[in-house]
């Protein structure tokens, strides 16, 4: 039985730039702008899917209890409270019950409340909600009301991950103020227009495709912010995003890449920062015919196939083509920012002369007359799919294109706009792909990328690769309490999945955010480089924010 005691954490906050006024006395207002090309796709947690909207949603919402630096998921070490002040396990650790801060107050002044956490958990897993995030949740029988401020979340089974499960995506929010919605159509509530939560920001204004803005809240149980507003600019591209941080319209770029780069190293305003990665970058295979998702793709279904054309990709050489030093090579569905990496792994190595050799055994003969290979008068040739949106893929598409040629597969480019190529991703409609995957924090995340597909329901295993071997490695790491032996697991399946070749592995980003040198950042997190944003502080004398928009 463990108890945490009480830790107050300063959350959220900074200051601004950009104001073409000139310094203002202290007691202006000061804000924090974000530069972003992307808007928030909603604000109602059960549905907010996109990392704008994670973003928002994070300074306007509380989870139980927070992640530390670490990202350790294993028990509850590696957690500091937040709306819970304290935990307490049972004894047979079927269920742990949660107190809540007793100062903790919704947005409109009304107490938070253990029924809150109650009524989330159900929003989050009732099957009219849709959730997205409704599968993180499996394997959690209830949450029970031990009085008004105790909260009991009970288990059907003990892992090593439950607090993780709970802690790190139950966003608790208002039962008075939701508990009517319509459960089919929650963002058609009265709440989804203007939705407030228990942080220690609440929503001021919401202009889609323009900007976000929150304030302080000033009143709050954990202390009020440092700065007094956080501002979202929403740009219509990365490269106006970039141009309005190196102009000091804004103070944050969460992501540099390419020419912007040498642009922030040369500038006065603004500094490079980097972070930790989740992130990986891959050629997917669809496993399924395009056409027909319960046929077997006769070309990819094939594991000789995939391996050839793994072993015909020279990772290295393509990932500094096209990245430079802002990518490095990817170890495979893991990053090494996860604790559960293995520097070792490799993914099936460039050797052209292997992988020829390999489609010639498979029937798969050059014709002399075109280069292309052939069986049976079929040629091997299909279509990569690829959003015209990022300069970095359409650079790494047309790489790949010319080293498949030199092993004699014809491939063909399918560019598309980014709503077309989540569409065409999510259906199955595509031969190929090259996506970017922001993994988990936890190593049991693989389940959901690379786990066989439960019907219908294929998660964002997008190719639909299927191996029970994986599954029964994975499912037995997940269930196993002694360190050594699960990571041991866990790299295992790593094995099991690269020696597959579901997929060609390619790239780990290195990630550089641009920041005011006006601003000091503390702690940015490889999950989420926003959580320490109470803890940054004004470098400098600060700017006001135009608050009627840039």
């Amino acid at each position: 039985m463990r108890t945490r005691p009480v830790l107050l954490s300063a959350v959220l906050a900074l200051a601004a730039c950009g104001d073409s006024r000139g310094p203002q006395p202290s007691s202006a207002p000061q804000s924090l702008v974000i530069a972003t090309p992307a808007d928030a796709d909603a604000l109602v947690p059960p549905l907010v899917a996109s990392t704008a909207g994670k973003q928002v949603m994070d300074m306007m919402f509380d989870y139980l209890a927070t992640l530390g630096d670490s990202m350790v998921v294993d028990g509850d070490r590696g957690f500091t409270p937040q709306l819970a002040r304290s935990w307490q396990w049972a004894p047979d650790s079927m269920s742990v019950a949660f107190a809540i801060d007793p100062r903790a107050r919704w947005h409109d002044g009304k107490p938070v409340t253990a029924s809150d956490v109650r009524f989330s958990f159900g929003l989050y897993v009732h099957p009219a909600v849709g959730s997205p995030h409704a599968a993180t949740f499996a394997g959690i029988d209830s949450v029970t009301v031990r009085d008004s401020l105790t909260a009991v979340v009970w288990w059907k089974r003990r892992s090593p991950e439950q607090f993780y499960q709970i802690a790190y995506n139950l966003v608790v929010m208002p039962e008075h103020a939701l508990g009517s919605a319509p459960r089919g159509d929650l963002l058609a509530s009265d709440y989804a227009k203007k939705p407030f939560g228990s942080g220690r920001f609440r929503l001021q204004d919401w202009r889609r495709r323009d900007r976000i803005e929150l304030v302080a809240d000033s009143a709050n149980y954990r202390g009020r912010p440092a700065f007094d507003r956080l501002v979202w600019t929403i740009a219509p591209d990365p490269a106006a995003a970039a141009l309005r941080v190196l102009a000091g319209e804004a103070d944050v770029l969460e992501t540099v890449r390419g020419d912007v780069v040498k642009k922030v190293a040369q500038s006065e305003r603004v500094r490079a920062e980097p972070y930790g990665s989740l992130d990986y970058g891959y050629l997917v295979f669809n496993q399924r015919d395009a056409k027909a998702a319960r046929r077997a793709n006769p070309l990819f279904a094939d594991r000789t196939v995939r391996l050839a054309l793994s072993r015909a990709v020279d990772r290295e050489a393509v990932v500094r083509s096209a990245l430079d030093s802002l990518g490095q090579v990817a170890l495979g569905p893991v990053t090494r920012a996860q604790a559960t990496h293995d520097p070792s792994l490799q993914a099936p190595a460039f050797d052209l002369a292997a992988a020829g050799a390999a489609l010639d055994s498979a029937g798969w003969r050059v014709d002399p007359k075109d280069g292309v290979r052939r069986r049976g008068g079929k040629p091997l040739a299909f279509s990569l799919l690829v959003p015209s949106s990022s300069s970095t893929r359409m650079r790494l598409a047309v790489l790949l294109q010319a080293q498949f040629k030199a092993v004699g597969a014809q491939v063909e480019l399918e560019p598309v706009d980014a709503p077309t190529f989540v569409e065409r991703l999510t259906k199955g409609s595509f031969d190929a792909a090259l996506n970017v995957w922001r993994t988990d924090p936890s190593p049991a995340g693989l389940r959901q990328s690379w786990g066989t597909p439960r019907g219908d329901d294929v998660g964002a295993n997008f190719g639909r690769y299927a191996n029970a071997t994986f599954d029964a490695v994975l499912d037995s790491a997940a269930a196993e309490f002694a360190p050594a032996q699960r990571l041991a697991m866990y790299r295992r399946a790593y094995r099991i999945v690269l020696d597959d070749a579901p997929a060609i592995w390619l790239y780990e980003p290195r990630n550089l955010a641009a920041v005011s040198r006006r601003v000091q950042p503390v702690g940015m997190r490889a999950d989420a480089w926003w959580a320490h944003l109470a803890e940054w502080k004004p470098a400098g004398p600060l700017q006001t924010a135009d608050a009627g928009g840039r």
